[in-house]
Formats: C-alpha cells, sequence, structure tokens
C-alpha cells in the first residue's frame, strides 16, 4: 500500500512539475513575442520614415528646379528675350525640317466620302488640305467644322466649279471667291486664305485674264496654290488603288516639296482607298507630310510674283 502510495504522489508530482514548465514555456513566448513587436514596429517606422525624408529631398530637389526655371524665365522676360510663339506644330515642323515635304491636297468637296478620307488621316495622325466648293446642306456645313476642328487647313476651290460663270469676266470671279470666303466664314469662324483655280492656274478655258485673277487675289491676301504631283483621279483614266498610289510616289520622288492633288468626289472612291496606303508609303520613304500653312512654298503654275 505504501508503495502504490508513493507511485500516485510520484505521479502527480511528474505532472504537476510538467504543467509548470508548460506554463513557462507559454509565458516565456508571449513575454518573446510581445518584446518583438514593439521591436518589428520600430523597424518598419524607421524604413518608413527614412523613405519619407527620401520623398521630402526629392520634393525640395523639384521645387528647386522649378523656382530656377522660373526666375530664369522671369529674367528673360525682363529682359526682353522670350518672344510670343504662336505657331502650330506643323508650322514649326514645316520651317526646321530637312526631310522632304508632302502636302496631300482634296479638291471639290465636300462628299459623301469626306468623312471616310477624314477618318483615315485622323487614324494615320496626318493632316490634309482641302480646297472645298460651296455647298449649304448641312452635312456639309459640318464637314466644312469638322476639317478645321481636325487641324486640316480650309481652303477655297471656287463656290460653283462652273468654269463659264467663274471665269466669265472678272467681276463674276471676285463675287465666287467672296461668296466662299463668307460660307466658310460663317460655318467655321475662320476666314480662308488660300485658293485653288479650278482647271489650275495655267488653265486655258478661262474668258479672263488668269494675271488679272492673280491680281485681284494678291490684294486680298489670298495665296493660291497648284500642284506638282497627282495620283490620276482627274485624268479620265481608271486607275487602281495601287496605281493610285505608284502615280503619286513618282510625282514626289521628282521634288523636295510636293503638292499632290487628290479629290473628293463622289466618283473618287478609289482615292479613299488609295490613301492609307499612300500615307504608309510616304512616310516609310521618310516624307514629312504636312497641311499648307503660311510657312508652305506654293508651287504655282503661274507665278503670283509676276503679275503686277
Amino acid at each position: 500500500m505504501a508503495v502504490n502510495e508513493e507511485l500516485r504522489h510520484s505521479s502527480k508530482e511528474n505532472y504537476r512539475r510538467r504543467r509548470v514548465e508548460r506554463l513557462k514555456r507559454m509565458i516565456t513566448t508571449i513575454v518573446v513575442v510581445l518584446l518583438l513587436i514593439p521591436t518589428l514596429c520600430c523597424i518598419l517606422m524607421m524604413f518608413k520614415v527614412r523613405k519619407l525624408e527620401k520623398q521630402v529631398e526629392a520634393l525640395v530637389e523639384i521645387q528647386k528646379e522649378d523656382a530656377a526655371i522660373i526666375h530664369a524665365a522671369e529674367m528673360e522676360e525682363e529682359s526682353g528675350i522670350v518672344e510670343t510663339n504662336e505657331l502650330t506644330a506643323e508650322e514649326l515642323l514645316e520651317q526646321e525640317t530637312e526631310n522632304k515635304k508632302v502636302y496631300l491636297t482634296f479638291d471639290d468637296g465636300p462628299s459623301k466620302y469626306s468623312d471616310e478620307l477624314l477618318d483615315v488621316l485622323k487614324e494615320n495622325n496626318v493632316k490634309a488640305t482641302f480646297f472645298v466648293i460651296g455647298k449649304t446642306d448641312s452635312d456639309a456645313m459640318r464637314i466644312y467644322k469638322r476639317i478645321v476642328e481636325e487641324g486640316h487647313t480650309l481652303a477655297m476651290h471656287s463656290y460653283t466649279h462652273n468654269y463659264e460663270k467663274i471665269y466669265k469676266n472678272l467681276d463674276n470671279f471676285k463675287k465666287d471667291v467672296e461668296k466662299l470666303s463668307d460660307l466658310l466664314y460663317e460655318a467655321t469662324g475662320v476666314r480662308p486664305k488660300y485658293y485653288r483655280f479650278p482647271g489650275g492656274s495655267s488653265n486655258q478655258v478661262s474668258k479672263v485674264s488668269i494675271k488679272k485673277c492673280i491680281s485681284y487675289l494678291n490684294d486680298e491676301g489670298i495665296v493660291y496654290f497648284d500642284w506638282n504631283a497627282i495620283n490620276g483621279d482627274a485624268t479620265g483614266k481608271k486607275y487602281t488603288a495601287k496605281q493610285m498610289v505608284d502615280n503619286v510616289m513618282e510625282g514626289v520622288l521628282q521634288n523636295n516639296n510636293s503638292i499632290v492633288l487628290l479629290h473628293d468626289t463622289v466618283s473618287r472612291k478609289t482615292t479613299v482607298e488609295s490613301l492609307p496606303e499612300l500615307i504608309k508609303q510616304l512616310k516609310a520613304g521618310g516624307y514629312v507630310i504636312l497641311p499648307i500653312t503660311d510657312y508652305t512654298n506654293p508651287i504655282q503654275h503661274m507665278k503670283a510674283d509676276s503679275v503686277k
């Protein structure tokens, strides 16, 4: 009996001892964890503080640079060095580029294909020039406005495009130009200042002297443009889209500055179809495609400065 009692007592002691050991370990673990948590928090805070310090230092440097730039600009302005520059990106490029320049120009619009042409130009980030005629329907007025809003050049190609009326006498010519100018100004708020003679300045159908017409345009500050490259869409021949592209490329290869004659009319679907490939080949060839501006060197079959 005594032996059994001793064994039970020993067993209870061992159990209590193990329990105490477990409690000690738990307490030790809890204490360690409680000590580690603030330590880790402190370390993380130190990293964050350092990161914030670096950001603050960077901001300070930026502010210093901005202040220096502002100060320099103020000094230049005070000394009269700064000049107002209102040139568009295209005009600046036209002045500075050494690449060959190409001006895509579309005559006779607006037409049912105008939106398609404008869509292709927009997709390819290309600006062009539209020598339009006079139309007063809502679609035409919308197209005039879209041409201007999308950064293209809106120019004049006569109100009626009726050779017999336009070229009957000088008075008719003047009235036609003024009527179209007023219409485009009413539609867009922009007064057009570039012109293309129906048939070109070298046409042989005018009953009035083209020199007199040129003199009138010169007096009005209107610059006229002919062309030195064509796609052939007005020759009466049924060229394919590929042939039209080839025609243009053959022309631009011969000139440093090329003004390309194309048409925007109801019978020129092939011109629309050829435009994406034409733009692709011009860009691949290193040509800069631009709209006509005040800095464009005009191509004129009969030179404006030859007219007194």
